[in-house]
């Protein structure tokens, strides 16, 4: 696949991630006590946020396609640490509603929670490991990406403050990390050079 092609079909992931992300949002704020999963819509809200961090991959990747030149060894680090930590993330949801449903609290901060309390349930912690390598990745690619040139400074910035948004809060968080990635997504059109 040549590289406009790619940045074209990266750029629509992004822009994917970003709705999906939303949508969660969304359905966590329509839905509170989603994590009893015991309601078909209990579901929806964990397959809307699998299905978010499996699209994530190829809108990172794009991301790295398009600075790998530029944001040097921090932001490979970044990409890497980011990507490995979402594609645990992701596989970490197929076995996690019993971890969630053991927590039974919100937002991002629960795997410290979790850790805590000794939920030693496999899917959980792959979760768990894949959003603390997810968080690091985050921080580093934002912060290169900003440095780099190669996009805007707030494409950076904004992946950045959609992490904090996640940690701070669940329905909120997914929302700010939706608007993020929509942002991200729009500025890796592969015909506007920044």
């Amino acid at each position: 696949m040549s590289l406009p092609k790619w940045h074209a079909f990266s750029r629509w992931a992004g822009l994917l991630v970003g709705a999906l992300s939303v949508v969660e949002g969304i359905l966590i704020l329509s839905n509170p006590g989603y994590y009893d999963y015991d309601t078909p819509r209990d579901h929806l809200v964990l397959a809307v946020e699998g299905a978010a961090l499996l699209v994530l991959l190829v809108a990172l990747s794009g991301l790295h396609t398009r600075l790998a030149t530029a944001y040097g060894r921090a932001g490979k680090a970044g990409f890497i640490v980011a990507f490995a930590g979402t594609a645990l993330a992701g596989a970490g949801h197929i076995g996690a509603v019993p971890f969630f449903d053991f927590l039974d609290t919100g937002g991002m901060v629960y795997p410290l929670f979790a850790l805590k309390q000794g939920a030693f349930l496999f899917g959980g912690l792959v979760y768990v490991a894949g959003a603390i390598l997810m968080s690091a990745g985050y921080l580093l690619l934002g912060v290169a990406a900003a440095r780099a040139g190669g996009l805007p400074a707030w494409c950076g910035l904004a992946l950045v403050a959609g992490l904090a948004g996640l940690w701070l809060g669940n329905a909120a968080g997914w929302i700010s990390f939706g608007l993020a990635w929509a942002f991200v997504g729009y500025s890796l059109r592969p015909e506007k050079q920044w």
